[in-house]
Protein backbone atom coordinates (compact mmCIF):
# COMPACT_ATOMS: atom_id res chain seq x y z
CA UNK A 1 0.00 0.00 0.00
CA UNK A 2 1.37 3.02 -0.97
CA UNK A 3 0.45 6.62 0.95
CA UNK A 4 0.39 10.04 -0.73
CA UNK A 5 2.46 13.03 0.84
CA UNK A 6 -0.60 14.59 2.14
CA UNK A 7 -1.63 11.36 4.38
CA UNK A 8 1.81 10.92 5.39
CA UNK A 9 1.15 14.85 6.15
CA UNK A 10 -1.73 14.27 8.10
CA UNK A 11 -0.41 11.21 9.77
CA UNK A 12 2.71 13.26 11.19
CA UNK A 13 -0.01 15.53 12.78
CA UNK A 14 -1.59 13.33 14.20
CA UNK A 15 1.21 11.93 15.92
CA UNK A 16 2.10 15.01 17.20
CA UNK A 17 -1.45 16.14 18.50
CA UNK A 18 -1.56 12.67 20.21
CA UNK A 19 2.03 12.96 21.63
CA UNK A 20 1.05 16.52 22.72
CA UNK A 21 -2.47 15.43 24.10
CA UNK A 22 -0.29 12.35 26.28
CA UNK A 23 2.33 14.59 27.08
CA UNK A 24 -0.13 16.78 28.98
CA UNK A 25 -2.83 14.21 30.45
CA UNK A 26 0.52 13.27 32.48
CA UNK A 27 1.56 16.62 33.41
CA UNK A 28 5.02 16.16 31.82
CA UNK A 29 6.42 19.55 30.06
CA UNK A 30 8.32 19.07 26.67
CA UNK A 31 11.60 19.87 28.67
CA UNK A 32 10.98 16.64 31.08
CA UNK A 33 9.71 14.92 27.82
CA UNK A 34 13.14 14.97 26.10
CA UNK A 35 15.02 14.23 29.09
CA UNK A 36 13.15 11.03 29.49
CA UNK A 37 13.04 10.25 26.57
CA UNK A 38 16.35 11.17 25.58
CA UNK A 39 15.02 13.30 21.94
CA UNK A 40 16.06 17.00 22.17
CA UNK A 41 13.70 19.74 23.01
CA UNK A 42 13.93 20.91 19.27
CA UNK A 43 12.92 17.37 17.49
CA UNK A 44 10.02 16.93 20.22
CA UNK A 45 8.36 20.11 19.12
CA UNK A 46 8.75 19.79 15.82
CA UNK A 47 6.54 16.32 16.04
CA UNK A 48 4.58 17.73 18.30
CA UNK A 49 3.57 20.63 15.66
CA UNK A 50 3.53 17.75 12.44
CA UNK A 51 7.16 19.22 11.06
CA UNK A 52 8.90 16.41 10.78
CA UNK A 53 9.23 13.02 10.47
CA UNK A 54 9.25 10.60 13.82
CA UNK A 55 11.30 7.69 13.88
CA UNK A 56 10.25 4.13 15.75
CA UNK A 57 12.82 4.22 17.73
CA UNK A 58 11.98 7.82 18.86
CA UNK A 59 8.03 6.96 18.99
CA UNK A 60 9.11 3.86 21.31
CA UNK A 61 11.30 6.36 23.44
CA UNK A 62 8.30 8.58 23.59
CA UNK A 63 5.47 5.94 24.02
CA UNK A 64 7.66 4.11 26.88
CA UNK A 65 8.11 7.65 28.89
CA UNK A 66 4.57 8.02 28.84
CA UNK A 67 3.44 4.56 29.40
CA UNK A 68 1.86 3.99 26.27
CA UNK A 69 2.06 1.26 23.58
CA UNK A 70 2.90 2.72 19.96
CA UNK A 71 -0.18 2.64 18.64
CA UNK A 72 -1.95 5.12 21.24
CA UNK A 73 0.26 7.61 19.85
CA UNK A 74 -0.65 6.77 15.78
CA UNK A 75 -3.90 5.84 16.28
Amino acid sequence: MFYSVHQLRHLRFIIGRNIRFQRDCKELTVQQLAQESGISEDRLNAFERGKNDIRLIDLLKIACVLELEVFELVG
